[in-house]
């Protein structure tokens, strides 16, 4: 069988970091364990894109129908986070060109799938039989190559190469899908089987309707399908009859969560995720994930006392104007609550 990756005797190019090492195809045993931790047997024919941007916002991926939303979300949540670095200034931020939005998509991929899933240890991108391939099935999952790669660097550099950005950034492609799946394989089985997912026999990646699930959001923002969203853990049970603990934020993020669903009372959102360490947080409004974020890298999410101006961006609504929201710290309502009042 051929396969669309490089060869495992091609040599280290002198202009940059190593190849990565190739492992053997994934066996039928291999795949069907895989899609077993994704969900569905089959994702939806919603999810066949690439990571690309729109003419709708300059720093905006687009999203091109429901489903993939979570994975979009985050993505595009980190790729403000880069923007924050590369970019010198809010407005240069907000007027993002070509070029620096690019660098910024590949920083974001690199840093989920390198130093959150593969703890900043390793990444694995399953690689198909070639760019064109489509991979939604278990069965089709066959023909996917595991490429390991060793440091950050070196993803962040193949994913400007050949195959690698063929791959990811097809517009009409399969990027997303694959990325979920070798995110899952970083991971591993096991990994989120056992030692993450609170249930190891109904937790999975996508849920009903092909959307993303807590879990798959989780392991995106700090490498671990963890099933909750409060902060460290909680113990359910007794000595008597045994203990099941349930696992939420372990540690302060980089980008935060809110949910709407927390306004329902439905779930606990912690004060890790909502005072993450950059003014950038997800937002999940029943069965959709978009962004808010402060343009201004230097506020705090947790001590800012002055008006704060946040833009809000959803990569499905084809949103060609720029949604400003002006928040005023300590003026909420009496029934609300900004999260921080046990926060550790």
């Amino acid at each position: 069988r051929r396969f669309f990756g490089p060869s495992r005797d091609v040599a280290a190019p002198t202009d940059g970091p190593a190849p990565p090492r190739l492992g053997d195809p994934l066996s039928p045993t291999d795949a069907e364990a895989l899609m077993a931790v994704v969900g569905p047997p089959e994702l939806p024919e919603a999810w066949k894109q690439g990571f690309f941007f729109a003419g709708y916002q300059p720093y905006g991926l687009q999203q091109v129908n429901g489903g993939p939303c979570g994975v979009l979300a985050v993505i595009q949540a980190f790729v403000i986070r880069a923007l924050h670095i590369r970019a010198p200034s809010a407005g240069a931020l907000l007027e993002v060109d070509e070029h620096l939005r690019q660098e910024a998509l590949m920083d974001a991929l690199a840093e989920v799938l390198f130093r959150n899933v593969g703890d900043n240890k390793k990444a694995i991108v399953l690689l198909p039989s070639s760019s064109t391939a489509c991979v939604l099935s278990g069965s089709q999952l066959r023909c996917l190559q595991p490429a390991l790669f060793t440091s950050y660097d070196q993803l962040r550099h193949h994913l400007g190469q050949r195959p690698y950005r063929d791959i990811f950034f097809n517009p009409s492609g399969c990027g997303v899908p694959l990325y979920l799946f070798s995110m899952v394989w970083t991971r591993g089985i096991e990994g989120c089987r056992e030692r993450d997912f609170d249930d190891p026999k109904s937790g999975a990646m996508i849920g009903g309707h092909g959307y993303c699930t807590q879990e798959l959001v989780n392991l995106m923002m700090f490498g671990r399908a963890y099933s909750n969203v409060f902060d460290g853990t909680k113990r359910l049970g007794s000595a008597k009859d045994g203990w099941m603990v349930l696992q939420g934020a372990p540690r302060r993020p980089n980008i935060g969560f809110l949910s709407l669903f927390e306004a329902y009372q439905c779930i606990e959102v912690g004060s890790r995720y909502k005072g993450p360490t950059c003014p950038i947080w997800v937002v999940c409004a029943e069965s959709h994930y978009t962004v808010l974020f402060s343009a201004d890298a230097a506020v705090n999410p947790q001590e800012s006392d002055k008006a704060l101006d946040l833009f809000y961006f959803d990569q499905l609504a084809r949103q060609s104007e720029r949604i400003r929201l002006t928040v005023m710290p300590k003026q909420l309502p009496p029934h609300l609550s900004t999260g921080f009042e046990d926060s550790e």
